[in-house]
Parts: structure tokens; C-alpha cells; sequence
């Protein structure tokens, strides 16, 4: 017989004196322990913009980037109907026209203002919008032309394409082929990012014809020995292996930006096929153009390396002509692809390591941070040293913001639903807090600036971000949703139902992100503001919400399957249980509530915990001190069989549990007590402040229960599986490692329903639609298991050296 809920307490905290006096930050740790050196690519840039190229083709690149880097700047500062009409007007040929000034930086956002200022900006705009209504049946053409989200193709046939075209003796055509990659691939990027911003098929198909076109225009400015390496769609991509240094070295500049910008637009359009063919099979096929599109940046990087070696033994690198762009480009794409993969399971990174795919999330992080020059270690910059950082030519690369973004993005987004090691907060507010100065009025940072502050728990600051935060484009309104969803988001942590209702009501009415999601939310949150008049619309929602749903490569997420699940619960039994803190959950916002909200939070859930007290029979209370799931006391026990075999008196048990008119009601039971243990286990280790006994033992009570009763769940698993992992959590904490990554591999042993023995899974039933999501959590607390040993073994450090070293 299991040992007794009181037992269970005493053998936890026995060994109290693990538990620190004040909680560690999860807010600011130490960077890693790097296995490797990462390379300083800012350093080789040796391109003489002084200097006029000999060639014509490589003049126009170099204006072509010049007007780029302005239209970034407009764009990334919310002025972007600007930039898009620069896209438009189409390169201007070399010998034209007075070329832009070379010397321009992108230091500060307000330079592009001012270079345009003597322009008519109402004129760009309407000319982009004339060009708009010409070209609509082209798809391509809608890319370059920035148009609305709403605007469909007057009937299916192909115009030819209306994007300009540079050419050596300067003379435009709309019947010739473009020959400008630098204008195609930032109208693809554009098209792709208001694809995803509307989430409209018709527009994932424009932003996937608009990288084709990328795709095609620098696949014609190639080295010709390099395209013979076969199509981005060829199986032999994945047996090619990297292309060596070698290749590059023979090339000119020229060719050197379009097989990185080839490669980067078939990454790019690989992703947007993904969502929009909603095909498992593409999913395949796209993995292997990122392989042919990964044997480029490789081989690009394998180039850099050597060039970077001659550097260091002194040798003169200028021939080379490696430029800011060249170097933002590189670190980017080859980042990125240590970073993403890095989350993936292990046996799925063993085999893509396998055919020369690299996973190292630490190193990729710390490749970016050199790219901007950026340090965790270092001391704050004097006013000497940040001038000279705005003023640096490195900073000019067209993906240098993005190299930014991608560290504050991990930081403070990713971080919040996957838990990850060497978290910075600081380090991520330094990097954004750099890019507002130069982009004050820009979207894009100013939410990621909110974002940080909802993470360290100042909401109210949040909120205000978000509020000040203006998409003044018509056609990139739905960019102002992620603000909208964020503040209703704030506002549910604060049980702000007024609020959170109005904001969920504007999602649905406006946004096409997932109306499956905002039916549900706008239902629930109704429904807590308890106003009876609406009623009907609540239910009307509710049978809406699994019509909703779409798939992405072949399946559903995760979080719209589990909206469709409670909506149909609520169809049938008319009631839902704390349905907003439960949604919170798939968002982990529970990290981001500071002490007074947790406590509200904890007083409302209590509430319901005592009224669902009383409504259990009293036959089960006379088994309080028997716990029903033996297996969950012991988990060698785990590997016993079915339902059947748990119990001996289960028939007793079963007749003796019912609660007349309510059929879930041990999973509404379980979820009370999950979630009232979920937030006082927030309230006992919340960041800095001292640790809180009596909220740790009434967490570990509450996961008993869930223990005790999981047997009787119906359909609500996921809160056994979360009981598991936070419980193992607490065992991190009091320093009880062993213990703790014995309950995780428990866990990873369920993914297997059939091993659970809860009576809905037997019955074929209540699958956890949230298994990934706990998976997710289970693979980064073993990562932090192995990282505190490493620590208490004194093997993990601080990485020697700084970023900044080696400057030549």
C-alpha cells in the first residue's frame, strides 16, 4: 500500500534544508561554457566603398543595397507603406540617375527620413498603389506592390510581370527579366512577413511566388559551376556535403551575394510551403531544399573561416571584398540553424548531425551576439564606446537588425514556453534598448521592449509599452494584433475579465490568426464576466470553435486542440472551471505574474477548490489516507498493468465516486488542484525573493491529489502529466537531482498513452492534447538537470574570454 498524503509531505521536506533562503533569478544567469571558439566576421570586413568596381553589375548591387538599407530603416521605424514604394519604383539604373550617397549608415533611422525628406512621399505612395491596381492578377507583382490583404485576383490568369529591370546600359523594360536580387528579395521578405501577419492562404501564395522570384533572379547572377550543383528540389542535396572554401574564392562579390541570397529565399519560401500546402509530405520535401540551401551558407561560412585564419596570421585579406552584408548574412542563417534545430528531440538532431546539419544553441546565441559586438560580460558602454558602436560600418548590413532580433526573440518569447538555460534578461533589454534608439517608433522592438516587461512581471508597464506601440498602415493593421493579444493576455493574468473580453472581441472581429483560438477566447471570457444578456452569444461561440481549426504541415496545434476540447465540453455539460487560468497554461504566463497577482490568482482558484470539496462524496473522503493511484507514489510501480490491476475493490471505488449531474467532475477536481499547486509553486520560488515553505508544501499537497484522483480523469490528462513535471521541478530546487530526472524519463515513458492506465485513455479516449507541450518542458528540465550537476562538479563555468576579443 502507497504511503499516505501525510507521510508523502514528511518525506518531502525532510531534507527542507535543501530549499535556498532566496530563489535564484531565472531571469539572469551566467552565459555557458562555450565547446567552441566563435568566429569575429565583423573583423574581415574589407570592402572599399570608396573605391568605383569595375564592373557595372556589381555598381548597381552596391546602389541597390545603398536604397535597401533605407527602406529597412523606414520600414523597421513603421513607415513602411514608404518603404514598400521604394521597393516599387524598381531599381534605378547605375549612370541614370545621381546614385544615393554611399556613405549612409544605418545608425540612426532618422538619416533614411532625412534622405527622403526633399521627396514627395505621397507621391511613392500612390505610384505603389497605381502599380497595385495595374498588376493584381500577378502575384508576384502584388508582392512588390504592397497590396491590401483583402484584394483577390480578378480572375485566375497570369499577367506578365510589371517589376522593373536594370540593366547595363541602363534602360528599363517591364517585358525583361529583373536583374536587381537585392529589390526581389526585400519584397519577398515583406510579402512573407504580411503572409504570416494575416495568416491568408491567397497571401502565403503571393509571399511563396514573390521568393521564386528571388530565387530565379539571383540564380542568374550565380557562378555558373556552382548551379551545376543540381536544383533546390534534387535528393542528391542531401549527399552533396558542403560546399568547399574554394568555390568561393574564385568567385567576385557579385556571386558571393547571390548564392547567399538564393539560399536565404529558398529557406524563406520553404517555411511559407509549409503552412501553406498543410502537407506532411511537403514537410519532407522542403528539408531537402534547407539542405541544398545549408551546403551554401556551410560553404560560405567554410569561406569566411579561412579568410578569417589568414587575417590572424597576418596576412592582407582586402581582394577578398568581404562586405557588412556578406558578414550579417552568413551569421544569421547559420545561427539560425544551430538554434532551431537545437530544439529538437535528441534522436531527431542525432540524424540530421548525421548528413551535416550543426546543433549548438549556446554557440549559434553567441555567434549573433558577435555580429552586433555584444557582450553579457562586459561592463556598461561609455558614451565614448556607444557612439562608436552607432557609428561602426558593421552595423550597416541589411540583416544586421536581424541578427538583433533573433537573441531577444529567444530571450524573452521562446524562453517563456520552453525553459532554457543561461537566460539574460538584462543582456536582452541592452540589445533592444540599442535598436529603439535608432528605431523609436518601430513595432517590432517596441513589442519586444513590452515583452521584456511582461516577463519580469511589471504588467502595468507592459500594458502602457503596448498602448504606445502604432501601426499606422492600413495594410499592415493586423501587425497591431500581436499588441492587442498581448494586452489581453495582461489583462486575463490580472482577472481583468472586463478588459480581457473587450480585447478578445477585437481579435475575433479583425484578426485571421486563428479563429478557432479567439471564438474560444472571446466565449471564456465572456463567460467570466458573467454578464447574463450574453449568454447566447457564448454558446453560439462555443459550437463555433472546433469549425475553426486549420493545420499547419499536416496537424493541428496543439492549443487549438485543446480550445476544441473544452468547447465541446462546455456544449455538454454548460460550465467550464477557471477556463481563462487554464488557457493561461498554454501560455505559461503564469512566470510572468508578480506576487500580488498570484495571489489573487491563488485566493480565486482556492475558492473553487472548497467548493468542489464539498461536493465530493463522502465515501471518497473516507479514502483520503489510501491513496487510488498506487503507481503514481512509486514510479517502479509505473510498469504494473491496467486499470484493472490497480485496484482491488474497483468496482467500489467507480460507485462509490460518482457526483450526480456531473460527469467530469473529478477532471474540473484535478484541475482545481493542479492549478492552485501550479501557482503556489510560482509563489515559493519566485525570483529573488525568499523562499516560501508553507507555499511549497501546499503545492506538493495539491499534486497529490491530482495523484490520488487521476484515475478517475476523463478527459483533462494533462494535468497529471504537469503535476509530474512541476513536482520534479521542486525536487530541482531542494537539490534532489536524482529523484527528479527519474520523474521526467517517467514522463517521457507516457508519451506512450497506453502506459498511463487512466481509465479515459483505456477507453480509448482524452488523449493529451498537450503531450508536445509537456515533451518540451520534460527535454529542458533534463538539460538543467545536467547543467546543476555540472555546476556542482565545477565543470560548468563562465566562458573563458570575451566576445569582443581579438580584435585585429
Amino acid at each position: 500500500m502507497p504511503p499516505s498524503a501525510k507521510t508523502e509531505r514528511d518525506q518531502e521536506f525532510k531534507h527542507g534544508q535543501g530549499f535556498p533562503n532566496i530563489n535564484v533569478s531565472r531571469r539572469q544567469q551566467a552565459p555557458p561554457k562555450l565547446k567552441k571558439p566563435v568566429p569575429h566576421y565583423r573583423h574581415l570586413v574589407r570592402w572599399n566603398k570608396n573605391q568605383v568596381p569595375e564592373s557595372i553589375e556589381e555598381q548597381q548591387m552596391n546602389q541597390d543595397l545603398v536604397i535597401l538599407r533605407r527602406a529597412l530603416d523606414l520600414f523597421l521605424n513603421s513607415h513602411m507603406a514608404e518603404a514598400e514604394a521604394i521597393l516599387a519604383r524598381g531599381p534605378v539604373p547605375v549612370g541614370t540617375s545621381p546614385a544615393p550617397d554611399a556613405s549612409y549608415s544605418s545608425t540612426a533611422a532618422q538619416k533614411a527620413q532625412e534622405a527622403f525628406a526633399s521627396q514627395d512621399k505621397k507621391e511613392l505612395v500612390q505610384k505603389a498603389q497605381e502599380d497595385t491596381t495595374n498588376d493584381r492578377d500577378d502575384l508576384s507583382s502584388l508582392a512588390s506592390s504592397a497590396p491590401s490583404s483583402t484584394t483577390k485576383p480578378a480572375n485566375g490568369k497570369k499577367s506578365a510581370s510589371s517589376s522593373s529591370s536594370s540593366s547595363g546600359d541602363g534602360k528599363k523594360s517591364k517585358d525583361s527579366e529583373p536583374t536587381a536580387m537585392y529589390y526581389e528579395l526585400g519584397k519577398a521578405i515583406i510579402q512573407g512577413l504580411r503572409a504570416l501577419v494575416t495568416f491568408d492562404p491567397y497571401e502565403i501564395e503571393a509571399g511563396m511566388k514573390a521568393f521564386e522570384k528571388a530565387i530565379k533572379v539571383s540564380n542568374k547572377q550565380r557562378k555558373g559551376s556552382m548551379i551545376g550543383l543540381g536544383s533546390v528540389k534534387a535528393v542528391g542535396s542531401f549527399v552533396v556535403g558542403t560546399i568547399g572554401a574554394g568555390s568561393f574564392r574564385g568567385m567576385n562579390r557579385v556571386q558571393k551575394h547571390a548564392e547567399l541570397v538564393y539560399a536565404e529565399a529558398t529557406i524563406l519560401r520553404s517555411l511559407l510551403s509549409v503552412l501553406y500546402h498543410l502537407d506532411a509530405w511537403m514537410v519532407i520535401e522542403e528539408c531537402i531544399n534547407l539542405r541544398h540551401a545549408f551546403t551554401i551558407i556551410q560553404g560560405l561560412k567554410s569561406f569566411m573561416d579561412s579568410v578569417e585564419s589568414e587575417l590572424r596570421a597576418g596576412k592582407n585579406i582586402d581582394h577578398h571584398q568581404i562586405d557588412e552584408h556578406i558578414v550579417s548574412g552568413v551569421t544569421l542563417s547559420y545561427s539560425l540553424y544551430n538554434i532551431v534545430i537545437s530544439f529538437l528531440p535528441d534522436v531527431i538532431v542525432k540524424m540530421l548531425q548525421l548528413i551535416g546539419f550543426p546543433s549548438d544553441r549556446d554557440w549559434g546565441m553567441a555567434m549573433l551576439a558577435a555580429c552586433g559586438d555584444w557582450d553579457p560580460m562586459s561592463p556598461p558602454e561609455s558614451p565614448q564606446e556607444h557612439a562608436e558602436r552607432l557609428a561602426s560600418s558593421a552595423n550597416d548590413g541589411v540583416r544586421r537588425q536581424f541578427c538583433d532580433m533573433v537573441p531577444i526573440i529567444f530571450q524573452v518569447i521562446v524562453s517563456s514556453f520552453i525553459p532554457m538555460n543561461h537566460v539574460d534578461l538584462n543582456y536582452a533589454q541592452m540589445i533592444n534598448d540599442y535598436n529603439l534608439e535608432l528605431y523609436p517608433e518601430s513595432p517590432f522592438f517596441l513589442f519586444l521592449k513590452g515583452r521584456h516587461l511582461q516577463v519580469t512581471s511589471k504588467l502595468d508597464e507592459a500594458i502602457t509599452t503596448y498602448h504606445s506601440a502604432k501601426v499606422e498602415e492600413p495594410r499592415w493593421h493586423q501587425l497591431s494584433h500581436i499588441f492587442v493579444f498581448e494586452e489581453m493576455m495582461c489583462a486575463m493574468m490580472q482577472a481583468d475579465h472586463h478588459t480581457a473580453c473587450e480585447k478578445s472581441r477585437q481579435l475575433l472581429k479583425e484578426s485571421r490568426w486563428s479563429k478557432c483560438a479567439f471564438r474560444y477566447l472571446t466565449a471564456i471570457t465572456g463567460y467570466e464576466r458573467g454578464v447574463e444578456s450574453e449568454k447566447k452569444k457564448i454558446d453560439s461561440l462555443m459550437g463555433k470553435v472546433e469549425n475553426g481549426m486549420q493545420k499547419v504541415a499536416g496537424m493541428h496545434l496543439f492549443f487549438e486542440t485543446f480550445c476544441a476540447r473544452k468547447s465541446k465540453r462546455f456544449i455538454k455539460e454548460g460550465h467550464l472551471l477557471l477556463p481563462s487560468y487554464d488557457f493561461m497554461l498554454l501560455w505559461n504566463t503564469f512566470d510572468m505574474m508578480p506576487p500580488k497577482v498570484l495571489a489573487k490568482a491563488l485566493d480565486n482558484i482556492s475558492a473553487e477548490v472548497r467548493r468542489l470539496q464539498a461536493l465530493l462524496p463522502a465515501k471518497m473522503l473516507e479514502r483520503e489516507s489510501q491513496p487510488l493511484a498506487a503507481k503514481d507514489q512509486t514510479i517502479e510501480a509505473a510498469s504494473g498493468g491496467y486499470l484493472s490491476g490497480l485496484w482491488s475493490n474497483k468496482g467500489a471505488i467507480e460507485r462509490d465516486s460518482k457526483v450526480n449531474n456531473y460527469e467530469n467532475f473529478y477532471d474540473d477536481y484535478c484541475l482545481a488542484f493542479f492549478l492552485q499547486g501550479l501557482v503556489a509553486y510560482h509563489l515559493a520560488f519566485f525570483p529573488e525573493d525568499p523562499f516560501s515553505r508553507e507555499m511549497c508544501e501546499l503545492a506538493m499537497e495539491s499534486f497529490q491529489t491530482v495523484f490520488r484522483y487521476a484515475p478517475l480523469i476523463k478527459d483533462d490528462t494533462y494535468t497529471y502529466y504537469f503535476s509530474h513535471y512541476y513536482k520534479a521541478k521542486i525536487w530541482i530546487q531542494q537539490g534532489r537531482l536524482d529523484e527528479a530526472q527519474a520523474r521526467f524519463k517517467y514522463l517521457l515513458g507516457l508519451s506512450n498513452t497506453n502506459m498511463l492506465g487512466l481509465p479515459a485513455l483505456v477507453g480509448g479516449k482524452g488523449r493529451n492534447s498537450l503531450e508536445l507541450f509537456v515533451l518540451l518542458k520534460v527535454h529542458s528540465g533534463l538539460i538543467e538537470i545536467d547543467t546543476a550537476r555540472a555546476t556542482a562538479n565545477g565543470t560548468e563555468s563562465v566562458r573563458s574570454g570575451s566576445i569582443r576579443s581579438g580584435k585585429y
